[in-house]
């Protein structure tokens, strides 16, 4: 039998998350079987599982793609000159409370954590991806002087990912009193007022 290449491997994987991530978003973002992804990607069902150990593995790893792509774009616009700590609240505001389509997605893998034990420890290492990935980035920001130096930054970061969470929740079950948007611009206030130096504040774009 012939030996599969690695780019062969890469790019079934590429495909199964590419037909999970259109079957999410025609579902808004409730769960997809596994026949029903693998027959988007015309895949056989014996494929997948050579390829993740579980559909919250799959889950994770299109969560962790999302979220390590908007860590790159950060890092590319401090590399361009914009302040880690502008590109931060620009992502905040542009990505993260702009649109709950993802917010949805992420928590939808998170409240499945009681039912699946696989998906517990998917979120376990999401909720440290998340931490470690975006942790760097506010401690570099504190040392620009833009955010508040006194300021905790992997529990900025946790309590930020928590709350991110819970509006993707009250999203997805179409609960919230107020809004998303409304939530949103409180939680950018809060930030701006409670993190940011105050005499850096005169930097932050306006919407």
């Amino acid at each position: 039998m012939p030996k599969v290449s690695a780019q062969h491997k890469d790019a079934v994987r590429r495909r199964i998350l590419d037909a999970a991530r259109v079957c999410l978003e025609r579902n808004g973002y409730r769960d997809v079987t596994t026949r029903e992804l693998l027959s988007e990607a015309g895949l056989s069902t014996g494929t997948f599982y050579n390829y993740f150990p579980s559909k919250e593995g799959l889950y994770e790893t299109l969560a962790e793609e999302a979220l390590g792509a908007d860590v790159a774009r950060i890092v590319a616009a401090g590399d361009d000159g914009v302040p880690i700590g502008q590109g931060l609240l620009r992502f905040l505001r542009e990505y993260v409370l702009a649109d709950p389509a993802t917010a949805i997605a992420v928590s939808s893998l998170r409240s499945r954590m009681h039912a699946v034990p696989a998906a517990a420890e998917a979120v376990t290492r999401l909720n440290h991806f998340v931490v470690e990935a975006f942790t760097p980035l506010v401690k570099e920001s504190t040392g620009e002087g833009f955010l508040r130096a006194d300021i905790d930054p992997e529990a900025v970061v946790e309590l930020i990912d928590l709350v991110w969470d819970g509006m993707g929740r009250r999203a997805a079950q179409d609960t919230f009193e107020t809004s998303y948007g409304r939530v949103s611009r409180a939680l950018l206030q809060i930030l701006l007022d409670g993190a940011v130096s105050p005499s850096r504040r005169r930097e932050v774009p306006n919407e």
